[in-house]
């Protein structure tokens, strides 16, 4: 799988140009590549990133927002990992007893494609950490260390599960599933696994108002809980591991992309 990519390298770029072709249309990229103007007749629409015009702002903020999720996805009764705040001013929150949450995982709130995630075992460890990632991002959440037995990652428009793959990890002394820190993807076929993510996904689609997007679903002791949400549905990653999967990752920006100038 290839390493760093740049923004006009991205596999991304190419399924969008494919798709738009294929419906008559034509995308107009600014920014190098990070803008994309999709326009096919009299419709038109904009991608940022890997975000399309199809989710509202406020369910689209809702989603980058950890925190946010967590308490959108609880008011629902949907299972997740709990995110909490970290707030500015850091001092150890006396609100918190940390001799029984520890270890703890604490990450950037808004996004983070899993750069930037720690982990805590102590609370001086805690502590470095906040401070270090105070540094570069404006809020941080912080959420209880668990034993994930598989984690997966799955794609929604519009109340369909269009994908869904597991994140292998492959180095024992890695706990992140992450596919940049050397998990690898593998395509989910097993149809009881299929029935029980659309049912996770689709109901924390349904809470969070989003029409397309991405839910990252852990197993934690035999539990499917929501991780995290992610508006902007970047499958760059899995689209270079094999022909096979960029064909797939492909398919999900051409309903993305029609969706977008219908």
């Amino acid at each position: 799988m290839a390493g760093s990519t740049s923004i006009t390298d991205r596999h991304f770029v190419r399924h969008v140009e494919r798709a738009i072709a294929e419906l008559g249309g034509v995308v107009a990229w600014h920014s190098g590549h990070w803008i994309g103007e999709l326009c096919r007749g009299a419709a038109r629409g904009l991608i940022i990133g890997y975000s399309f015009p199809l989710n509202n702002v406020a369910s689209a903020k809702a989603a980058d927002d950890k925190v946010a999720t967590t308490v959108l996805l609880r008011a629902a009764k949907i299972g997740c990992v709990e995110h909490r705040l970290v707030r500015p001013g850091w001092t150890g929150s006396p609100a918190v007893n940390w001799d029984r949450e520890l270890p703890v995982v604490v990450k950037p709130n808004v996004e983070s494609g899993g750069r930037g995630v720690l982990l805590a075992h102590t609370t001086s460890e805690l502590d470095a950490a906040v401070r270090e990632l105070s540094q570069r991002y404006r809020a941080l959440a912080w959420s209880p260390f668990l034993e994930v037995d598989d984690e997966y990652r799955t794609v929604f428009l519009d109340g369909e599960l269009l994908l869904a793959f597991r994140k292998v990890r492959t180095d024992p002394g890695e706990w992140r599933h992450n596919l940049h820190l050397g998990a690898t993807p593998e395509v989910c076929v097993d149809p009881s696994t299929v029935d029980k993510l659309t049912q996770v996904g689709g109901d924390a689609m349904a809470a969070l108002g989003l029409r397309f997007a991405t839910v990252d679903v852990v197993v934690v002791d035999g539990e499917h809980l929501v991780m995290e949400v992610n508006s902007g549905v970047s499958l760059e990653r899995f689209s270079r591991h094999s022909r096979e999967y960029s064909a797939l990752a492909g398919d999900v920006y051409a309903r993305a992309v029609a969706a977008s100038v219908n």
